[in-house]
């Protein structure tokens, strides 16, 4: 599996396999803690050989300054069908959040597993401003 696209952002969509991506950002900043964050997206497109057709299994955490998660883990599995171009399959996966709240600033992470592997991972910088 290769990972094209693993970003945060102001906002995606898969669009009958055409992923939109708008924003691609990698810090958030705020004057007070905690705040909440209005929203936000995390856009992945994985392209799967065909020597992987089959069940997959997904997982995406989000992790704060401490480790900890901030939300329950995002689940799922993925039959990867045979490529109609005889090579490759495309996934287009796409999570929304909202009202996000962060308690304090520092690096926040999401990282992506597949079939229980580490496949990525996406670092998000909440700062402090003055």
């Amino acid at each position: 599996m290769e990972i094209e696209i693993f970003t945060l952002c102001d906002f995606a969509q898969d669009n009958s396999g055409k992923l939109t991506v708008v924003g691609t950002f990698d810090g958030i900043h705020s004057k007070q803690f905690p705040f909440v964050q209005a929203n936000f997206s995390v856009a992945c497109r994985l392209r799967f050989s065909e020597k992987e057709i089959g069940e997959h299994h997904m997982r995406l955490r989000f992790i704060d300054v401490d480790g900890k998660e901030v939300i329950q883990p995002i689940e799922g599995n993925m039959n990867i069908q045979k490529p109609q171009n005889g090579q490759y399959s495309a996934i287009n996966l796409v999570f929304n959040f909202a009202q996000m709240k962060f308690e304090k600033a520092g690096r926040y992470s999401f990282e992506l597993y597949m079939d229980d592997d580490w496949s990525s991972g996406l670092p998000l910088f909440i700062n402090k401003t003055a």
